[in-house]
């Protein structure tokens, strides 16, 4: 993986925001106006699910779990408007691997600059137990690691997306099997070029079992996640781990989940300054799963949101995204690049700028098909900003939101649709922002 130096990151993030117009924002009037982006129809792709990542031209990259030319799921790209797609790579199980899901990384986080993008597939690979796989955006394919499973003291199933961590040049992920033991998932840390693979921690399940997704970066030093079962009443956990695998569990879900909830999925999101926030699929005051927050250090969880299951939507799966602030910065000075570089700072680790409000979605409620919805942390207001009827606008989104540079939200359903594969859809005036100027760039990417 190229080098790169903080001063090139900056320029680069901010050339995204040049090239697709702008990358300063104020807050929106108008209402959110929801426009399907692209169809799949099976052969292109079916059931896209995981994050999206966005280039620096605004096009959109994902994943569907199955489908493709193979059936074994596919990576694609559309563009911001819909007009274009592409199919870049379609999985053939063996031996690169089948469902791809989690969405890809790059080592910047949600947008694509340079380089291979890393993912994992949920199964197939030599074993049949799942790959990381490294895939460039003209159909080249590497595959870095093939799980071998809990009899070789490794994982299987990885289950979620990878973070990229700078000082080893690496990436960290999870494994929803495996391990020695009961099989209750790892933890493990795969070198940028797959030359060094590790298991930095197993799952027993007193400290938690089965982990959906993937890790976030607190802003300390460590990494945060959640695993759906395990844990002191087995419900689930909210745990720490450091890069060299130091392990403790933060919270352990109740036994009755009544009010804060249980099977909590989905990366945590953090504003970097100590707090995490997160759902759970399951539990709380309706029964349909919670939108929950809690400190780096194991303090102050609380509930924010319980879902209905009516119109606001319920069981929640795919990870929050929390949004991005507005800014204002010239960056024809060191100063002001520090700054744009600060307000960035979870580009690094996969999230937008923290402005204190969540995007997310639900699977279920809505108008039939779930829900997007956003969640104001100072003023505790639930929006729905869009409800899903399950047919031709899509149904059952599990993927991550990307609230982009450009003013706009995307995501993925599931399903429905035409041929009730899922949709890709953009979603304008939802994030609370609109676009008034570009940033001065006056550096490239080195």
């Amino acid at each position: 993986m190229p080098r790169f130096s903080t001063l090139g990151l900056t320029a680069a993030v901010a050339a995204l925001g040049l090239a697709m117009g702008a990358a300063v924002m104020s807050p929106a009037t108008a209402a959110p106006t929801y426009t399907i982006l692209h169809t799949f129809n099976g052969v292109d792709g079916n059931g896209p699910q995981g994050a999206l990542l966005q280039d620096l031209k605004g096009n959109l990259i994902g994943e569907t779990i199955f489908g493709g030319t193979l059936g074994f799921g596919n990576i694609y790209a559309v563009s911001s408007d819909g007009s274009v797609f592409n199919s870049i790579y379609s999985f053939a199980n063996s031996p690169d691997g089948a469902s791809p899901m989690g969405g890809l990384r790059n080592f910047i986080g949600d947008v694509q600059l340079l380089g291979n993008d890393v993912g994992v597939a949920q199964t197939g690979g030599t074993n049949g137990l799942g790959t990381v796989f490294a895939s460039d955006l003209s159909g080249h394919e590497t595959t870095l690691h093939n799980f071998a499973g809990g009899a070789f003291g490794d994982g299987d199933t990885p289950s979620g997306r990878l973070l990229y961590w700078l000082p080893n040049n690496s990436y960290y992920g999870t494994t929803l099997g495996g391990g020695s033991g009961n099989e209750s998932g790892t933890v493990y840390r795969i070198s940028a070029n797959g030359s060094s693979y590790k298991v930095v921690h197993v799952f027993t399940g007193p400290d938690g079992a089965g982990p959906l997704d993937g890790l976030q970066y607190g802003g300390d030093g460590n990494f945060y996640g959640v695993t759906s079962g395990g844990g002191a009443n087995g419900n689930g956990t909210v745990f720490r781990i450091s890069p060299s695998g130091a392990f403790k569990v933060i919270y352990s879900f109740s036994a009755s989940g009544a009010v804060d909830g249980s099977l909590p999925e989905g990366v945590l999101a953090s504003d970097f300054k100590g707090n995490l926030y997160g759902i759970t699929n399951q539990g709380g005051l309706g029964g349909v799963g919670t939108i929950f927050t809690i400190r780096t250090s194991g303090a102050g969880f609380k509930t924010l949101y319980a879902f209905t299951g009516g119109t606001d939507g319920g069981n929640p799966q795919a990870s929050l995204t929390l949004g991005i602030t507005d800014c204002e910065h010239s960056l024809d000075t060191a100063a002001g690049q520090r700054a744009f570089a600060a307000d960035l700072n979870s580009s690094w680790h996969g999230g937008g700028a923290p402005s204190g409000i969540l995007y997310g979605t639900a699977s279920t409620g809505g108008a039939g098909g779930g829900t997007v919805f956003s969640y104001n942390v100072s003023t505790k207001a639930f929006t729905v900003l869009y409800a899903f009827t399950g047919g031709l606008d899509g149904g059952t989104p599990l993927g991550k939101l990307l609230v982009s540079l450009d003013g706009n939200i995307y995501g993925t359903t599931n399903a429905g649709g035409a041929s009730n594969a899922g949709v890709v859809f953009k979603i304008s005036g939802g994030s609370g922002h609109v676009l008034r100027r570009s940033f001065v760039v006056p550096h490239t990417y080195r």
